[in-house]
């Protein structure tokens, strides 16, 4: 249905320009915000002119599609990328995730007609990058008009009516940690089976936006591709820096004793480089790692602790259940041990696999807690399970000053008046700075007449 909905609205010529419609006028090596497209001036993006921009010769132009519409943040860690490239980058500041559809189905109806009819964008060069929900938009907008050139997606998830039958390239990303980082590897290996060109790169870190180093890299790699497709002339002095960059992080991770990642590094070059530049050295790598001893161990390994988090997420999905569904809400502590939030805090500390493997599930966890189970139950009016749901969350982050906030109002509105303060004061030890949600929550209008809940804002108000 929701590739359909796309579908419909983008149908048109988009790439036939609207008569009378004035170029977008911006400086160039500056990101300028605001800018409203021409069809739909609520819709806006920031927008990034490369070095050397001129509108006599047509560029590569990339979308970029932040889950939480912050443009600006998203569009800066492509900067570099788009100076060294010479790329355009139009960045959406109203693109939305874990919500409905429609704003997404709204904005690019509006930004897909405004790179065609009001920048010079080479058409065979029109490239997505999403995170998060984000990269559903971008697989999405990939499927519904057939013109995107490629796709960096990051922290996504896999979504395989959006994918199967679409050719498109994609270069995956996603943190060692985050919850989506098996989801990222599902939409490689699904694009290996299918004859994608593909590449998927782990850094270190959470659920979150890649490194501008990894951005540039992306871009570089469809550089690459775009030679390979004859889109862009042939540049042996950057296929040749390229491959020595490659070359340079497969045997980093070989170093690093990361087997599993240099090995698939290599194999993607040989891939990657086929028909510009010789890959044999690459080849070979791999295949010797991957017939060596220390990579089978660390393949059998890694097979353990996939296992291992696969049955933890199972009961994690059963213990969200028994919350929200229970006849009466579970104990905080009862599921604090059926959870096994200790045993994964004490195994987050271990080397290697099970070191990162715990890390994520507690990733898992806290985003389950903390955002989205917390929602459904605000929604529901279901404050006793909401208490417990946000006990739960601070016992796996303890010290997230929102989380007590939440749980300040949620036991407000529960009449536990003297734990919502002890609550209260902790958010505020952690920096919660939210002033004005203070003064006016109503959540919290049943401690505003406590001589101690007006001891907490006079403090405040002093501190300021």
């Amino acid at each position: 249905m929701r590739c359909v909905a796309i579908a419909l609205v983008l149908g048109v010529a988009a790439t036939v320009p609207a008569a009378g419609l004035a170029p977008v006028q911006a400086p160039v090596g500056e990101m300028v915000e605001g800018i409203a497209c021409a069809s739909d001036p609520t819709q806006t993006y920031t927008l990034y002119l490369p070095p050397g921009f001129e509108t006599s010769k047509r560029w590569p132009v990339l979308l970029i599609f932040d889950p939480r519409g912050r443009s600006v943040l998203a569009a800066e860690l492509f900067r570099d990328a788009a100076d060294t490239y010479g790329w355009i980058l139009v960045s959406s500041d109203n693109t939305r995730s874990d919500g409905p559809m429609e704003p997404n189905v709204v904005a690019l109806r509006a930004l897909w007609p405004e790179v065609h009819t009001r920048l010079p964008a080479e058409p065979d060069r029109i490239y997505t990058a999403g995170f998060s929900g984000g990269a559903a938009v971008a697989y999405v907008l990939s499927r519904s008009t057939r013109e995107v050139a490629g796709i960096i997606a990051c922290g996504g998830r896999f979504l395989p009516d959006d994918l199967k039958g679409n050719d498109v390239p994609i270069f995956s990303i996603a943190g060692d940690t985050d919850f989506n980082y098996h989801e990222m590897h599902d939409v490689d290996a699904f694009l290996a089976e299918q004859g994608n060109p593909h590449r998927l790169v782990i850094f270190e870190g959470p659920h979150s936006w890649m490194p501008p180093s990894l951005a540039r890299e992306a871009v570089g790699w469809f550089e690459l591709l775009a030679m390979t497709r004859g889109l862009r002339p042939v540049d042996n002095e950057l296929v040749a820096s390229l491959y020595a960059d490659d070359l340079a992080s497969a045997r980093a991770l070989e170093s690093e004793e990361q087997l599993i990642a240099a090995a698939r590094r290599y194999r993607e070059m040989t891939a990657t480089y086929a028909g510009l530049h010789d890959a044999t050295a690459a080849n070979a790598a791999a295949g010797r790692l991957e017939g060596s001893p220390d990579f089978k161990r660390q393949v059998k390994d890694l097979k353990r602790w996939n296992a291992f988090e696969r049955d933890y997420f199972e009961t994690m999905n059963r213990q969200f259940y028994l919350l929200r569904n229970a006849e009466i809400a579970p104990p905080a502590a009862r599921m604090a041990r059926d959870l096994r939030i200790d045993e994964l805090k004490r195994r987050a500390l271990e080397p290697g696999f099970e070191g990162i493997t715990a890390q994520r599930a507690l990733n898992a966890l806290s985003s389950g807690l903390n955002f989205y189970l917390a929602r459904d139950l605000t929604a529901a009016n279901q404050y006793d399970r909401l208490v417990v749901c946000l006990e739960l969350g601070l016992q796996v982050q303890e010290d997230n000053a929102v989380g007590w906030y939440n749980l300040a109002c949620a036991r407000a509105l529960l009449g536990r008046e003297d734990d919502a303060v002890a609550a209260l004061e902790r958010a505020l030890e952690l920096g919660f700075d939210r002033d004005e949600l203070l003064a006016t929550d109503p959540d919290l209008d049943t401690l505003r007449d406590r001589d101690d809940f007006k001891a907490l804002l006079a403090a405040r108000a002093s501190a300021n």
